[in-house]
């Protein structure tokens, strides 16, 4: 177990913003980020039969334990970081030589019983997230895609397929799409559903025939704001097996394409199928259906949630301009939200003044829409003005509340 404790120095040429007492030696870590992700931290470890060179090797591997520790918490919630206790240690905290670049001892000395040292280290922020993703640890804190299925459906009491974007059909929800969908959501992702206002937009702006071709279920889906979409074909038939006079087999075919509606890319192909037994066909036929909806959900599930992941590691970095840094606190609660933010994969300061600060968010998705996102963030003690939106950045002003009441006076 660890604590965290936090305090802040301000000087002309540079912020330290965050002292961690970590565990094992108690390590004492003050954070100051540069471009070049460099932090400062200081280590301190016992010193045992007068064995200064001893200590000193622990205070500084101590260090950078603390270093890498600080990276991992601008990556990872505090619930991830306890949740994943145990495998963060065996991953990062045991092998801190893999994400650390180099490092120097700025300063040491012995104090009592303790020796400790001021080290200045460079931690690889990338190579830590892809080892977090590669772990699961990353995708287990963020939210996972919307998803849009067009399933045409046909069981063995149906004339033709059934799909509900098209004229006349009926707005009800189809065996495999329903079994799909549950298993999918199990998974995490959210699904978008089309009820009747849906429906009625669908009509109008796709063809009416089960086989919808990818660029309309594309452009539909993002009209929608889900992130993928799914299309496929469900097949309820009569199986050869019997048994007696009664007793018939049935089986279920379904085939899915998934493709990503902010690139329009195809990211999974899954065909699936089941059977079933049952004395009567329309029960047969729907179990079939519905437990080839359940293999294909799951397949599904995998190969999206994979492909989201691989996106996530090539998040667009936005840069944001920050005025109105003087309050630190308010900035730290600024900085905090934006962590919070769906799509956003991470936030590194970049530069930080008196009364300004650069920010580096890496951000699935374009300025507009993560300024969109922080509109919908209230605070207690100030607010934000977002007075540019550029291709790549954002301009945004920190205002107190005092200062807000003033301009409007």
């Amino acid at each position: 177990m660890f604590e965290f404790k936090c305090q802040v120095r301000v000087s002309k040429t540079i912020v330290l913003s965050l002292a961690v007492l970590m565990f094992f030696f108690s390590a004492l870590a003050i954070e100051a980020k540069t471009p070049s992700d460099t932090i400062v931290v200081v280590g301190s470890a016992v010193v045992y039969k007068d064995n200064i060179t001893a200590a000193r090797q622990r205070a500084i591997s101590n260090s950078l334990v603390s270093a890498v520790s600080l990276a991992t918490a601008d990556l990872l919630s505090v619930e991830v970081l306890i949740d994943h206790y145990e495998k963060l240690n065996q991953i990062l905290y045991d092998q801190t030589g893999k994400y650390i670049q180099d490092y120097k001892v700025l300063t040491e000395s012995a104090f009592g019983k303790n020796y400790r040292v001021m080290v200045q280290a460079t931690v690889s922020r990338s190579v830590m997230k892809n080892q977090l993703t590669k772990a699961g640890i990353i995708q287990a804190q963020k939210s996972m895609p919307r998803v849009l299925f067009f399933i045409a459906e046909q069981d063995l009491k149906d004339p033709a397929p059934r799909y509900w974007w098209g004229q006349d059909m009926p707005n009800t929800k189809l065996v495999a799409e329903v079994a799909i969908a549950e298993t999918m959501r199990e998974q995490g992702f959210m699904i978008v559903e089309h009820g009747p206002r849906v429906q009625d937009m669908a009509i109008r702006s796709i063809n009416d025939t089960p086989e919808i071709t990818s660029e309309d279920a594309i452009n539909f889906g993002r009209a929608l704001n889900a992130d993928v979409v799914v299309i496929g074909r469900a097949l309820a038939d009569s199986a050869p097996n019997t048994m007696g006079s009664g007793i018939r087999s049935f089986k279920g075919l379904i085939n899915t394409r998934a493709f990503r509606t902010k690139t329009g890319n195809q990211i999974s192909v899954v065909a699936r199928n089941a059977v079933t037994a049952n004395v009567d066909d329309v029960a047969g036929s729907r179990d079939a259906l519905k437990g080839a909806g359940s293999l294909t959900g799951e397949q599904l599930a995998l190969e999206i949630a994979a492909a989201w992941q691989k996106e996530g590691l090539e998040a667009d970095k936005i840069e944001i301009q920050l005025s109105g840094t003087r309050n630190l606190a308010n900035f730290v609660m600024f900085r905090r939200m934006l962590n919070t933010v769906e799509g956003v994969q991470g936030v590194q300061v970049k530069e930080l003044k008196a009364d300004n600060a650069v920010l580096n968010v890496d951000f699935k998705g374009k300025p507009k829409e993560l300024a969109d996102a922080l509109m919908l963030h209230a605070f207690e003690t100030f607010g934000i003005n977002i007075f540019e939106v550029a291709e790549d950045s954002l301009r945004i002003q920190l205002l107190s509340h005092k200062s807000s009441a003033a301009k409007t006076n």
